[in-house]
């Protein structure tokens, strides 16, 4: 047996020694030995060495610390063989408990010298045994100290408690007109557990503010937080908007979404001095006051007043409002002929599609600031001259700062705008009208580091001039954990004119049958039906144009939004579906590469891609489509795929294969092969590799958390399909796509 085995087996029986439920998921926390009301236990066969083994738990508490979990007030350091346990107290380790390790909690520990053990116990004994079970029974935790290195996940903590509560309930702020104290200065779920924060205001955590709302604020605001090397990129742009401005002239750099100020923290005074700042989430604003207010020009407002605190929102801040883009505070600078205006900004950039509502600070639920403002009822009125457009570009915050900066501000020439936003609202969406604004210069930036997932997020510098350009060349910037900048290829952003929608065709069925699939590819059972759905006989699919996780489905999507395959067009629509699953490895390829439709029909005359696609679609476990028996008691086939007589093999029979394509059939029809010996398998349906990989290749779960296969053969032959098929699409396809402008 193992040492590992040996070590666990003697933990396991030590639990149940001393009563301890270890199948209790609160027991065996994130990779301790164990978590016991308030002791840390760590085990070892032989303890040699106790300060190592000592700073290993303690580095454990630091990383509960973090992820805002009760640190145990006790640390039982256990040498199973010795029958030996160390007790120490974690509030002698206050300090290193504090501190933020990174790597293994096991490794280099050789150099750290603790102090005395409270109490060496041996356990052999009964004596022993009575002291050991009374610490067993300490539920004592020690308080931490919150800072910017754990308020994130004490702050998730706290939401998952009152999801209804908002950033006020938990951090607070008693330096204005509203005195909020909030749950880390007065704990109350915290109690024993934090020490109260003594800090008045919240500037300490000027950077995490955005993470520090509550899931729902979080959607709503689509606030993120600038990067200082991204912020002094931006600078750039802001100086040569500057040197545009006419001798002469007065200037303001208007920023309606500051958040903290992140990004005006690197300007220069000078700068400072033209900036009008506002921000609609509260504390945010009172941060924004502490680090700016003697600064810049102006703060909106400019000083609290008694009506400022509204439901966690500043109540005159709203920049999609009316009385906001009236305020005459601004406006003075827009209607003065002899001031330009350089907007700067990095909007929230989510869909609010699917928030309906939030809650005050009395947990009474009021209506959300989306479909009721003043910018969304206007942008709405207008979208339909957007070069591509639909409800959902008008519910993007993001679209409706820059459509509004446009509309209501930027109105002189030599007035600029400087905006962090994806690329589609000049790329496809046309938010900015084409021929009078000039593309000046732009920065592909990693979205990873504003708090977000890895993506290409562009800055760029607007002008109001004429322009006809439909590509632009960008700069790729991406920072590392030490934001240390680091600059990759540029790459070139071209406009798209046509989107896939316009691949899409309307289908009159004859035969209703109420059905559809979800995203899995099985039949929808739970959600309403929001498509009219048919099974006439010359349907083989459904292609859904916008949904993330799913494209194809042997039954329509539940929620439309797509279009039929047919017998009479699948074999031209393939390509689409090979469009749609190009794997954007790079993240600066993400949310830059979008489908378009700017070549038209143009693809379909290379049946080169025809071949391809139809063998990627049919060999890809992304294809959903699958044979099933419906409610209706009918049963469905799936003919993309190559299993015998389906439509999809006829077609490939009619086409000359390379040697590549004919080794990929060969493995697949050795994979069939496998799949029909499998106890699953139904001779009535046809099956291609999504549904095999689901419902054929089975397997069981060890005690490791492993997958043990029933069939190693067939799992191993799926697995290099995999990969060959991968290969196959890049040699084969996203080259082609690319040309025909399926991709752009």
């Amino acid at each position: 047996m193992k040492k590992y085995e040996i070590e666990k087996q003697g933990q396991i029986e030590f639990f149940e020694t001393f009563r301890i439920d270890y199948q209790n998921n609160n027991v065996l926390i994130d990779y301790t030995d164990g978590v016991w009301k308030g002791n840390l236990l760590e085990f070892k066969l032989n303890i040699s060495n106790i300060n190592k083994v000592l700073f290993q738990a303690i580095k454990y508490l630091s990383k509960m610390r973090i992820r805002g979990e009760s640190v145990p007030a006790n640390i039982l350091l256990i040498s199973l063989n010795q029958q030996i346990c160390y007790y120490f107290k974690s509030e002698d380790y206050f300090d290193e408990i504090h501190k933020v390790y990174f790597g293994a909690s096991s490794k280099n520990n050789d150099s750290f010298i603790g102090g005395a053990y409270i109490k060496k116990i041996d356990y052999s004994n009964q004596e022993g045994v009575v002291d050991l079970l009374n610490l067993l029974r300490m539920s004592n935790y020690l308080p931490i100290d919150i800072d910017e290195n754990c308020i994130v996940g004490w702050a998730e903590r706290y939401y998952s408690f009152y999801p209804q509560a908002t950033k006020g309930d938990f951090i607070g702020d008693d330096t204005g007109k509203v005195k909020v104290l909030g749950e880390i200065r007065n704990p109350k779920l915290f109690k024993g557990l934090i020490n109260p924060y003594t800090k008045k205001s919240n500037e300490k955590f000027k950077y995490l503010m955005d993470k520090l709302n509550d899931k729902l604020r979080k959607k709503t605001l689509g606030a993120f937080y600038t990067p200082i090397p991204y912020c002094l990129k931006a600078k750039e742009l802001l100086d040569l908007a500057i040197k545009n401005i006419p001798e002469g002239n007065d200037y303001i750099i208007l920023d309606r979404c500051a958040g903290t100020g992140n990004l005006e923290s690197v300007l220069t005074d000078e700068q400072l001095s033209h900036c009008v700042l506002s921000t609609y989430e509260y504390y945010e604003y009172k941060v924004l006051c502490e680090r700016l207010a003697d600064k810049v020009r102006l703060i909106i407002p400019p000083v609290e007043m008694e009506d400022t605190y509204n439901c966690g929102f500043v109540s005159c801040a709203d920049a999609m409002s009316q009385s906001y883009i009236n305020n005459p505070l601004i406006k003075k600078y827009i209607d003065n002929p002899k001031c330009n205006v350089i907007m700067y900004e990095n909007p929230p950039y989510n869909d609010t599609s699917s928030i309906t509502g939030e809650y005050d600070d009395n947990g009474k639920k009021y209506t959300t600031r989306n479909k009721d403002s003043f910018v969304f009822q206007e942008m709405s009125k207008v979208k339909n001259k957007f070069r591509n457009s639909n409800i959902s570009t008008v519910r993007d915050f993001a679209n409706r700062f820059i459509w509004s900066a446009y509309e209501y501000y930027l109105i002189k020439p030599n007035d600029s705008y400087i905006v962090f936003s994806p690329v589609k609202y000049f790329k496809s969406l046309g938010i900015i009208h084409d021929d009078n604004k000039k593309f000046v210069k732009g920065y592909i930036f990693n979205r990873k580091w504003f708090h977000a997932t890895p993506s290409g997020i562009s800055c760029v510098l607007w002008n109001n001039k004429k322009s006809t350009e439909s590509k632009f060349l960008f700069e790729v910037f991406d920072i590392d954990e030490s934001e240390n900048l680091h600059e990759l290829p540029s790459v070139e952003v071209k406009k798209i004119n046509k989107t896939f929608n316009n691949y899409q065709e309307k289908y009159t069925g004859t035969n209703p049958c109420g059905l559809a699939c979800n995203s899995s590819g099985y039949e929808e059972v739970n959600k309403k039906i929001e498509t009219t759905s048919y099974d006439d006989d010359n349907i083989l699919a459904y292609f859904c144009l916008v949904s993330a996780s799913f494209d194809l489905g042997r039954l329509a999507y539940f929620n439309g939004r797509g279009f039929y395959l047919t017998k009479d067009n699948f074999f031209h629509k393939l390509p689409l579906f090979c469009a749609k699953k190009y794997p954007q490895n790079i993240w600066y390829e993400k949310d830059v590469v979008y489908v378009c439709s700017d070549k038209g029909d143009e693809y379909t005359k290379d049946i080169n891609l025809l071949k391809s696609s139809l063998i990627y679609t049919c060999l890809s476990s992304m294809n959903h489509c699958l044979s099933f028996t419906a409610s209706n008691d009918k049963t469905y086939l799936n003919e993309l795929c190559f299993d015998k007589g389906t439509l999809s093999s006829e077609k490939l029979s009619t086409l000359n294969l390379s040697q590549e394509e004919q080794d990929l059939m060969q493995l697949w029809n050795l994979i069939l092969a496998l799949s029909r010996e499998t106890k699953n398998y139904n001779p009535d349906y046809k099956y291609g590799v999504y549904q095999i990989s689901n419902e054929l290749n089975t397997y069981k779960i060890d005690d490791d958390n492993n997958k043990i296969y029933d069939y190693n053969e067939l799992n191993g032959y799926l697995e290099v399909l995999k990969t060959k098929v991968k290969e196959y699409y890049e040699k084969n396809i996203s080259h082609l796509l690319f040309k025909y402008e399926l991709l752009k």
